[in-house]
This record gives structure tokens, sequence and C-alpha cells, in this order.
């Protein structure tokens, strides 16, 4: 038996099982009428982190687990699967907001390939799966990182981690291919590149001058706007140049 909830927004975040993912999920899932798919790449990893946070989730809203590795195709297509179905059986259009936040931080140029497979071929190949289920006027967030801007990276001393600093560049880039689309079709939907900060996490073995819980704060206050710019890069404190 379904619920009806055609009131509720939809949000999908990928690599949402711990970090700032988790804390990107449950924050929105703080707030009232909102349906968050949490897709990880271990179902039962998803599961985890929920029931760590279950009795905070709003009355009115849900979080829903999804299995999702955006480095195999066939999870991607069961994932856009599993999200147009639970969105089309509780009677609600289409996907509102996609926050693309899986990523490695790999760090040697040797290991190219294995980052760009996941932080630009994955999120490339995940974003083609769902674009098609979401709903004009929503959103795409691509959670990015200082070191992906080219004006940034040239002013420091040294070079630095050069494979993920690259691949966070390209991925800039698809936010303005993206969003110039987007615009060129009239759907409304914006794509936006944001930096959260030096976040203690895996990606960085938990060196981070920040908690993700408070990193992930501008994701969530981006991801619940209606409206807003697109085409652009910023953190908390403003735009970062490209």
């Amino acid at each position: 038996m379904t619920t009806n909830i055609p009131s509720r927004r939809s949000f999908l975040v990928s690599g949402a099982n711990q970090g700032l993912g988790m804390h990107t999920v449950h924050q929105i899932a703080m707030t009232p009428d909102v349906v968050v798919f949490m897709g990880s790449r271990k179902l039962t990893a998803a599961q985890d982190a929920i029931a760590g946070f279950s009795s905070t989730i709003h009355p009115l809203s849900l979080v829903v687990p999804v299995q999702l590795d955006i480095t195999d195709a066939i999870s991607i297509a069961n994932a856009s699967v599993f999200v147009a179905t639970y969105l089309k059986e509780n009677n609600m259009e289409g996907l509102d907001v996609l926050i693309n936040n899986a990523a490695v931080g790999l760090e040697t140029t040797d290991l190219m390939k294995e980052t760009f497979d996941v932080n630009v071929f994955g999120t490339a190949a995940l974003t083609s799966a769902i674009r098609p289920i979401m709903n004009n006027g929503g959103a795409i967030l691509n959670i990015s990182s200082r070191m992906g801007s080219m004006e940034l990276i040239a002013k420091l001393p040294i070079a630095m981690a050069p494979a993920y600093s690259s691949s966070k560049s390209a991925v800039n880039n698809l936010t303005v291919v993206w969003a110039r689309e987007e615009e060129k079709r009239g759907s409304g939907i914006r794509v936006v590149s944001i930096c959260p900060g030096f976040n203690a996490t895996a990606i960085n073995n938990y060196a981070g001058t920040m908690a993700p819980s408070d990193g992930c704060k501008i994701i969530v206050q981006t991801a619940l706007e209606k409206e807003g710019r697109t085409g652009v890069f910023f953190n908390k404190d403003g735009d970062i140049p490209w």
C-alpha cells in the first residue's frame, strides 16, 4: 500500500552513507515535507546510517535508502528505475534535486583514471540517468572544491593533488555546460558547483579542519532553495573563481 505524498519535495544524494553526504541527507530530512533518497554503494551502510539519526527525521519526511554505485552502469540504471517507480507510486511528479556528492580523493597522477572514474565519469553517468525524471524548476548540485578552481590552484606555491584537483575542474566545466543546456531548454533547472570547505572526512583521512555537519550546511541551504542562480561556483562565503 502506498502513501499519497504529492506535496513533498524529493532529493537524491549520492555517496551518502557517511561524512558530508550523510549529514546532508540528515539535515534535509530534519525539514518538513521531503523525501530524501540516500544513495550508497552498500545498501546496508545506508540503512545503518539512517538508523543512527532516524529519531530526528521530521515526522512529515522520509529517508529512503538506495543502492547506488556511480561507477557501475547497472547500479545507476537500477537506482534510477527505483527512484522513478517510488515517485510514481507515491503520486510525486519527479525528482526535484540531485546532489552529486560521491567522490574520491586519490592523490597521485598514477591514480588519475580511478579518480576520474568516480568524480567525473560517474557523476556524468548518474546525472544523465536521473535527468529525465527531474522536475522543471529543480536543481543539480555538483559538490566541488576550491582545488578545482584554475585561478586559485595557479596561485599555490606547489602543485597539489593533481588527480583530485583536475577532476574537480572537470566537474566545474560540466556545471557550466549543463547550466547552459538547461537554460536553452527553458527547464528552470539550476546547475551549480558548491565547495563545502575542508571537511574532516574519509576523502582526506579525516585531516580536514571543518566538521562535515557544518560543511554540509551550504549544500542543504542551496538544496532547499526553490529559486537561485545557475552556472555558478561558490562556498559559504560567496563566489569562487573558476
